[in-house]
């Protein structure tokens, strides 16, 4: 929770700092529906392998605009929730639960005169938590067991557009792709009972509203 805490920190900073210098406009606030679609890979554990359920939430980005085409972009969101399946000869076992959140810092390049085109590259920093093994899991372990995510860094990269709904309002639409590994451990009794690298390297889908201030 301590890394969970430093990522809200990073974005409260964001946004004090927009609030303190909106004097010219240069800042974007967009917020809208994200889908986060995994598309995962592991190694073996208990001679299958594990995948990461989509999930949707509330996904929310403040860009400072250097000048007309560059910026940089901060991405936050209200926790995801992820279901843990098995894969191979674990297909439809229930492995567990996961909530995380994806703070991603990107360089913006926009264009465009009416409808704002915009491409970015950046870093994403995935923090898991409230992980959770399913009882199923539990039952074949024969033990009440503990799972634990590694969190992740890596590089991301999007596309977006803010098209003009009204004066003040705009609809937006972002795509992002992040890569995200982490290292999964199922503990028995504080120890190492089973361990698989997950590649989860999602694309990332939000629409919503976007405005200028």
């Amino acid at each position: 929770m301590k890394k969970t805490t430093i990522a809200l920190a990073l974005m409260s900073v964001f946004s004090t700092a927009a609030i303190a210098n909106d004097s010219d406009n240069n800042w974007i606030f967009r917020a809208g529906a994200a889908h986060v679609s995994p598309n995962d890979d592991s190694g073996t554990i208990l001679g299958g392998g594990v995948g990461v359920d989509s999930s949707t939430g509330l996904g929310v980005s403040l860009t400072y605009m250097f000048d007309k085409n560059w910026g940089f972009e901060v991405l936050g969101a209200l926790p995801f929730s992820h279901d843990i399946n098995g894969t191979g000869i674990l297909a439809g076992v229930p492995i567990g639960e996961t909530k995380h959140l994806p703070p991603t810092f990107s360089m913006i390049y926009q264009w465009g005169n009416e409808t704002k085109w915009h491409v970015g590259a950046g870093l994403n920093y995935t923090v898991f938590f409230d992980e959770k093994t399913s009882a199923t899991l539990n039952g074949v372990l024969g033990a009440d067991a503990e799972l634990e995510l590694d969190s992740s860094m890596g590089a991301a990269v999007k596309f977006g557009f803010d098209t003009p709904m009204t004066k003040e309002w705009n609809f937006t639409g972002n795509i992002y792709y992040m890569q995200i590994d982490t290292t999964a451990d199922v503990l028995i009794d504080n120890a190492v009972a089973a361990s698989v690298d997950v590649d989860i390297d999602p694309w990332v889908v939000m629409l919503g509203i976007s405005t200028n201030f």
